[in-house]
């Protein structure tokens, strides 16, 4: 069986979406909602497996042996909390049924319980491998959601607090076409002496020293050797190719610009015909004001059928940056607060928010 990619690439794609609560960085997580949309999708297949005779003894360990390795009964037990997020439930629903109609539209004779049994092999449901931290966390719920308007969250505060400065660094890849390309990206610099060189660390469910266990390669150290900055390097100490960092941003510091974070997938490189993508954006002006929007669109298979979906309206509220903390408060009474990277010298070509990158349109 082939489960397409797509639902599961729009549903992480738009996690971000502010409901009544703040956000949750269990439930409402890329990790989590990839998992739960994992295990919604099998639990559809088994139960229609379950109708028709249920699981051969080989497919019955393999299920079982999966379920006991990745916490599915506990991370089933915590899809019943989404019912306090409704648009996060939705994105679900919707995911499930684009996977579900795919399957049904390439396979309309297939084996509800080989079906099942192939969601549970897929590298995206291996939860204990890709999503590690997700099994402390289903093991561990918050008690209380926490209401929107109040003072930054403990673990964004928390992560603040730690931050030495940001500032930039060079490397090298492999770009459109095979061609060595320059990178420049931003790096976090800690009061303690570590380094994060991917900054999709700062939103890592679980926080940073779950993402430090996860994937140390992201990780390094910092000095200041002779007035130099300096990053530990396999092969020693070497000089941040970018010697100006920022422990904040300046004073009424301020936005000007149209930023999309745009993400996808799709068949399409190895000979296939579908593509999707996803994206988040953010308007803002110098007098502080600010819309956000979000959306999604692809084409799936040989009938170049579209499937586009605009999850939530645009919201139009006001923002200020203190710090390193972007806050936005919307005029329907939502708030929404990020750790703000960004060029004081150049912030028109891109920003990250919690460690996710925008660039300018």
């Amino acid at each position: 069986m082939r489960v397409n990619p797509i639902a599961m690439t729009l549903v992480v794609s738009l996690v971000g979406v502010q409901t009544a609560y703040a956000q949750n960085t269990d439930i409402t997580s890329q990790a989590f909602m990839r998992a739960a949309l994992a295990v919604m999708t099998f639990d559809y297949y088994a139960t229609k497996c379950n109708k028709g005779g249920g699981f051969s003894p080989s497919q019955a360990a393999k299920v079982e042996a999966w379920s006991t390795a990745n916490g599915v009964a506990q991370i089933r037990l915590r899809l019943l909390a989404f019912d306090r997020y409704p648009i996060q439930k939705q994105q679900l629903n919707q995911g499930l049924s684009v996977i579900t109609q795919q399957v049904a539209a390439q396979r309309p004779n297939i084996n509800s319980c080989a079906a099942a049994v192939s969601m549970s092999q897929l590298r995206d449901a291996q939860f204990a491998t890709v999503s590690p931290e997700i099994i402390t966390a289903v093991n561990n719920p918050p008690k209380t959601p926490k209401k929107v308007g109040q003072s930054p969250s403990q673990p964004n505060a928390a992560i603040v607090s730690q931050i030495h400065s940001f500032g930039w660094d060079s490397r090298t890849k492999v770009g459109i076409g095979g061609f060595l390309t320059i990178d420049v990206y931003p790096v976090v610099l800690f009061r303690n002496g570590d380094a994060l060189t991917n900054v999709k660390g700062l939103s890592f469910t679980g926080g940073l020293s779950a993402h430090k266990r996860a994937k140390p390669s992201e990780w390094t150290r910092w000095r200041n050797q002779g007035g130099k900055l300096q990053l530990a390097r396999k092969s020693g100490w070497k000089a941040l190719a970018f010697q100006t960092t920022y422990q904040k941003l300046p004073n009424n510091f301020k936005l000007n610009g149209f930023f999309r974070s745009l993400s996808g997938t799709g068949t399409v490189a190895i000979g296939g015909n579908d593509t999707i993508s996803a994206w988040k954006e953010y308007r803002f002006w110098p007098d502080g004001r600010v819309v956000r929007g979000q959306g999604a669109g692809g084409q799936v298979g040989d009938d170049a059928s579209v499937a586009i979906s605009n999850v939530a309206s645009n919201q139009r509220g006001h923002y200020r940056v203190e710090g390193l903390t972007l806050y936005i408060n919307y005029d329907d009474g939502s708030s929404e607060h990020r750790i703000l990277i960004a060029d004081p010298k150049d912030p028109k070509t891109a920003i990250w928010l919690d460690g996710v990158g925008y660039a300018r349109r």
